[in-house]
């Protein structure tokens, strides 16, 4: 026994002997280190700038999960013979990225890989054990894990700027801030109260195609607590659950209480939602933006205006739901929007050429919407360029044109009275150009143009406006101010109601659909109208209305009206109306509700026959609508009116001698 006794006693020695000096030394080597690292101040300056702490707190490493290695089993490259050495660093990240390969020499890549997604980080290349464990400090995993919280566990890794990569390439921030979440509705909460399926065992990973796949999946989170019965006590609100994912109105971590967002000022708690790219769907499956850009509202004309304002049935406290059939719909009832202020404009508009159009459901047809764009509404009446370019986006030959004349000259001169499209054709009550009189825009600016005229247009001897006024009303201003070809313009007359008939009215008067009244026009299919043609449609129309032809000499292409030249190239000839030579071609012209009207090509035998008498009685051009029959009664009866005196004082000579006899008595 004592034997025995004698042996533990000196393997116990033997052991102690063998331990503690190595220990000791141990603790040489860090002291070594430490005599420098120990000092609070001690740095390095960085490339970038930066400073670099190289402090060590020996007592904290020692209680480390590392506190038994020495510095040089981290530090190999250091010794003490070849430090203090200088090392040039960039950044702190490169030295991080540096410092952490290694770890590698005790934790193998495979073992790292082992957890999914530690394996994740590691996989990219980015080893950057530092970052997340600390250097001199690391704790134990397992026991960090049993005393740290589940928010704490979480956010050791999401606090960092940690991005995921869909397939659709798309990246979605997997960081979060925790004052955010503390500051939120939901700032009580511990992660795994939405995150559900997480812990601090387990950590799933989610394979998202795209954002949109990703957003809804995060929605379902939150329809855990938000039933969809909860949600049905708010209709607008249930309607845009509908439509877009909870977190892009609401956000992720930092959700706000619904109270916070009715505390705003009026159009910023309309513009939490609207702000948004949200939409909303038509009866017929269309669907509408209803998202509303803050900078517009401010640049706009109506930027002192509150939502309320316009939208009269809304407020803080209450949201209707609205439904249309469809975005013409829409369209429509936003005129009424519009109404609230504007009555005068709309009532113009309604009768105007445009209104015709929207209602014939034309999809280019212009509203208040398309013309001023819902939220973006300008003052454009003092910006006549802006006003023009407002036209140009539909009618843009127009504008092309326009472009030429010297109107347009003018206008980008800046001068005062230079006109632009509603200059003419007005904002709002615009017609179709053969309705319109525009000879009377011209006059709006031209005021002196009748006693300008007078000067060389008058019928000697007299000189009256009057002559004037009979060219005005039979010719327009571009027909002699325009270097264009000219046609003389007949339009199908309603004399009772004193406007033209259109093609609808004129189908309905015939009993036939509109398509079949080019057939009863042009009855022969040739293209052209010849004057019996146009005899037998008249004659079919004025079984049913008082209808006559207004003719009018115009340019052949409407377009060329706005291509005005200077007052010295006008025409000043008379010949080059009143000759029975001048090649005018022929146009018939039926109005169409919402459109440009439609014409027929008529022969020039058609104004010059005597078919034409009781149709055209309204206007007549020396020599253009020469009618021969009229030439040849103004013959005889020029005739009549000579033979009748001559005859008569032929007679009273040649019964002079009778009636002097009779006087003697003989």
């Amino acid at each position: 026994m004592r034997a025995i006794f004698i042996t533990v006693i000196v393997i116990l020695c033997f052991l102690a002997s063998y331990f503690i000096p190595l220990k000791d030394a141990v603790s040489q080597d860090i002291k070594s280190c430490l005599k420098c690292h120990s000092v609070k101040t001690l740095s390095k300056k960085l490339e970038d700038g930066q400073s670099l702490s190289l402090y060590v707190d020996g007592a904290k490493y020692e209680k480390s999960v590392h506190g038994a290695l020495d510095c040089s089993s981290c530090h190999p490259d250091i010794t003490l013979k070849n430090h203090p050495r200088p090392k040039k660093i960039a950044n702190k990240m490169v030295y991080t990225k540096e410092f952490s390969k290694h770890c590698l020499n005790c934790h193998p890549q495979n073992t790292l890989m082992k957890p999914e997604v530690h394996g994740i980080v590691v996989k990219k290349g980015e080893i950057v054990c530092a970052q997340c464990h600390g250097s001199h400090y690391m704790g134990s995993i397992k026991e960090w894990k049993n005393k740290a919280s589940f928010n704490e566990y979480c956010l050791s890794c999401h606090k960092f700027n940690i991005t995921k990569t869909l397939p659709s390439n798309e990246k979605i921030s997997l960081k979060v801030n925790e004052d955010e979440i503390k500051k939120s509705v939901h700032g009580k909460f511990h992660c795994i109260v939405c995150h559900s399926d997480f812990s601090k065992a387990k950590h799933p990973i989610y394979n998202f195609k795209n954002k949109a796949e990703y957003r809804a999946k995060m929605t379902d989170i939150c329809t855990k607590c938000h039933t969809d019965k909860e949600l049905q006590k708010n209709p607008a609100h249930y309607a845009l659950t509908k439509t877009a994912s909870c977190i892009e109105c609401h956000g992720f971590h930092g959700v706000k209480p619904a109270k916070v967002a009715k505390a705003l000022p009026e159009n910023q708690y309309c513009l939490s939602c609207h702000s948004r790219a949200i939409s909303m769907k038509m009866k017929n499956g269309e669907t509408l933006s209803v998202q509303v850009k803050e900078s517009d509202i401010i640049n706009s004309v109506h930027k002192k205006l509150k939502c309320t304002d316009c939208h009269k049935e809304f407020s803080t406290t209450q949201h209707p739901i609205r439904s249309f059939e469809s975005i013409k719909d829409y369209r429509a009832k936003a005129k009424d929007i519009c109404n609230n202020c504007h009555q005068d404009a709309v009532k113009k508009y309604d009768k105007s050429i445009h209104a015709e159009a929207f209602k014939k459901g034309v999809p280019e047809a212009p509203d208040c919407i398309k013309c001023h764009d819902y939220h973006k509404t300008t003052l454009i009446t003092k910006d006549k360029i802006a006003s023009n370019e407002l036209c140009v986006k539909c009618h843009g030959k127009e504008g092309q044109a326009f472009k030429s004349s010297i109107h347009h000259n003018a206008l980008i001169q800046g001068k005062k009275d230079a006109p632009n499209c509603s200059s003419c054709h007005n904002s709002h009550d615009v017609l179709a150009t053969n309705i319109a009189n525009l000879n009377n825009s011209c006059l709006k600016c031209h005021k002196d143009t009748k006693s300008v005229h007078n000067k060389w247009l008058w019928n000697p001897p007299v000189r009256l406006t009057t002559f004037v006024d009979v060219h005005f009303n039979s010719a327009s201003c571009a027909a002699c101010h325009t270097n264009a070809d000219k046609s003389l313009s007949v339009v199908l007359f309603d004399r009772a109601n004193k406007k033209p008939l259109t093609e609808s009215e004129v189908a309905k008067l015939l009993g036939i659909d509109v398509k079949e009244i080019k057939g009863k026009i042009d009855s022969n299919g040739d293209g052209k109208v010849q004057e019996k043609e146009l005899w037998q449609f008249m004659s079919m129309i004025k079984t049913k209305v008082k209808a006559n032809l207004s003719g009018r000499i115009d340019v052949s292409n409407p377009n060329d009206a706005h291509k005005i030249e200077v007052k010295t190239k006008a025409v000043k000839d008379c010949a080059a109306c009143h000759s029975s030579g001048v090649a005018f071609t022929g146009k018939l012209e039926i109005n169409r509700e919402g459109a440009k009207p439609v014409k027929f090509e008529l022969e020039r035998s058609a104004f010059n026959s005597a078919y034409a008498i009781p149709n055209i009685k309204d206007f007549y051009v020396l020599g253009l609508t020469k009618i021969k029959i009229l030439d040849t009664l103004f013959f005889l009866a020029l005739l009549a009116g000579i033979a009748i005196p001559i005859g008569h004082i032929t007679l009273r000579i040649l019964t002079a001698p009778i009636r002097r006899k009779r006087r003697e008595g003989k």
